[in-house]
């Protein structure tokens, strides 16, 4: 009788302790993220973003890692310079052709707009660009630990999304 007392006595201050412990972690947690949102929202804010891709994922959910293989979108201002390789259906003769058969771009950009979700501590870049008779629709979502997801969506290519990292 005496253990099965000392057991709920020991038992009944080593569960509030570890508790306390958890939401502490979580405190800690949440105010981590609350700094990396801040950092985040000050890095869309200067325009200048590098964006690499480690995974590449085709409109039917085939995965294909791409570390080690050049991929890269860049944007400076109103700028940008992007090569991402392409493994999806070409819907159009043109495509690929005069390349390799990746998505490839350099010029201005059109339709540039950014939104900062507070809640999800996110943000949300979309913007467009024209290739001779391709037009391209990009949507790049930052995440305060600096991983990232980018969608492509073209008139001549099904959709292809990429996760990766940004600087």
């Amino acid at each position: 009788m005496k253990k099965i007392i000392l057991t709920i006595l020991l038992l009944s201050f080593i569960i509030p302790l570890s508790a306390q412990s958890r939401k502490e972690k979580k405190k800690i947690k949440e105010e981590k993220e609350i700094v990396e949102y801040v950092s985040l929202k000050d890095f869309v804010d200067s325009n200048k973003i590098n964006f690499e891709a480690e995974w590449a994922t085709t409109y039917k959910g085939k995965r294909i890692n791409l570390i080690g293989n050049s991929n890269y979108l860049k944007i400076d201002n109103k700028e940008t310079d992007i090569y991402l390789p392409f493994f999806g259906t070409a819907h159009s003769g043109s495509v690929g052709f005069g390349g390799n058969g990746g998505i490839e771009f350099k010029g201005a950009i059109d339709n540039y707009s950014v939104k900062f979700n507070d809640k999800k501590r996110l943000a949300t870049i979309k913007f467009s660009a024209k290739e001779k008779s391709e037009n391209f629709d990009f949507t790049l979502t930052l995440y305060g630990n600096k991983n990232a997801n980018l969608t492509v969506s073209s008139n001549s290519r099904s959709n292809m999304s990429y996760s990766g990292n940004y600087k």
